[in-house]
């Protein structure tokens, strides 16, 4: 099986970071290397990173594309997996993803992905989302930053995440799923639900509804628009 870099872009997030990183050195397959991008948190983020002894701690800038193209261009894993810093993984995420990766001899892939302690309506919002992404992998390829698997070489022989768009992670999945093999592979990455408690529950599903329909036309530009900020959560 490939080595594994995990690449994690992280600005303010002190308070979800440990988690994943818990997660990940808990995993029954760990990853090879570790590397969390940090974009001038003002908090605690680096000293949460640094408490893990298998962290290598970059410093970049925002937006959160330079953090996962410079996480990126350092790994030197056959396989990167970028996850965002509020995601949680089971015990054994890793080696059934990374199973299921090589043995459908993926280019780029993406999991499923499910809040953790949510509320009914905001599941079943995630359960339409994970429904549809699947529904058209073929052709429509889509996903979220939240975890995204690509081929080391891949990545590094290409431009990488743009970042001149605000949703650079769904641009880079729909370019590199051209001419190529993408899937869903059928396994959770659990993330946190803060961004509906911030904006409300019908605000944001309201977003990414019409966040779904720009990408589906193809229109990442237009997104752009929608008050989406990274790195400034009041709530974990």
């Amino acid at each position: 099986m490939s080595t594994v870099s995990v690449v994690i872009p992280a600005l303010n997030e002190e308070r979800l970071l440990g988690g994943l990183l818990s997660d990940l050195a808990a995993q029954t397959r760990p990853p090879d290397e570790v590397i969390v991008v940090d974009a001038g948190s003002g908090d605690g983020t680096v000293s949460v990173a640094k408490r893990f002894p298998f962290v290598e701690v970059l410093h970049s800038s925002p937006p959160v594309a330079v953090g996962r193209n410079a996480g990126g261009r350092r790994a030197g894993g056959g396989v990167l997996v970028f996850l965002d810093a509020d995601a949680r993984l089971s015990q054994g995420f890793l080696e059934r993803f990374l199973a299921a990766f090589e043995g459908r001899g993926y280019d780029i892939a993406c999991p499923q992905y499910y809040p953790h302690d949510s509320t009914w309506a905001v599941e079943r919002f995630h359960d339409l989302f994970n429904l549809t992404t699947r529904a058209f992998q073929k052709i429509l390829p889509s996903g979220a930053g939240t975890c995204i698997a690509v081929r080391g070489p891949l990545f590094r022989e290409g431009s990488g995440f743009d970042p001149a768009y605000k949703f650079d992670d769904i641009e880079l999945i729909r370019r590199l799923a051209r001419g190529r093999h993408f899937g869903i592979i059928e396994e959770t990455v659990f993330l946190s639900d803060r961004r509906y408690r911030e904006g409300g529950v019908v605000r944001t599903m309201a977003q990414y509804s019409f966040m779904a329909l720009v990408f589906a036309l193809g229109r990442f530009e237009w997104a752009d628009a929608v008050d989406y900020e990274i790195g400034r959560h009041d709530q974990p």
